[in-house]
């Protein structure tokens, strides 16, 4: 069975490596970026994850433009979007996003909502 695909996206190096680290050992095969240019870059360059994990606030291109972009592209239109932000998450983020939590977050409960993504995403190329 083909393992999931996730790319995490958080110009927070510790919250990068953490995020990383809670996938892996949840057996999740993890491509980071430190960007949001950095993000398209990969998917661009044919990263194809399952779901990607986006840092509402980065520096040179926030999350929700990162949101944006992947919207405006067909081979990554349907790939969910999870955004971690320190934010209110009552704020709107817009219908580039599938779903908003708010850091800090406990690690069992991003866990579950990405596996509740998973199983809606489509099937990996």
């Amino acid at each position: 069975m083909k393992r999931h695909r996730l790319l995490v996206v958080d110009d927070d190096a510790a919250t990068l490596a953490s995020i990383r680290d809670l996938f892996l050992r949840a057996e999740f095969d993890v491509d980071t970026a430190t960007s949001g240019r950095d993000a398209l870059g990969k998917l661009l360059d044919g990263v194809r994850p399952s779901v990607v994990i986006l840092d509402a606030r980065m520096p040179v291109m926030s999350g929700e433009e990162v949101a944006s972009v992947m919207r405006g592209y067909s081979r990554f239109a349907r790939i969910p979007i999870l955004f971690l932000t320190a934010w209110d998450t009552r704020i709107g983020f817009g219908r580039d996003v599938d779903v908003v939590m708010r850091k800090p977050f406990h690690e069992g409960d991003l866990v579950a909502k990405i596996e509740a993504l998973v199983a809606t995403a489509p099937p990996p190329p």
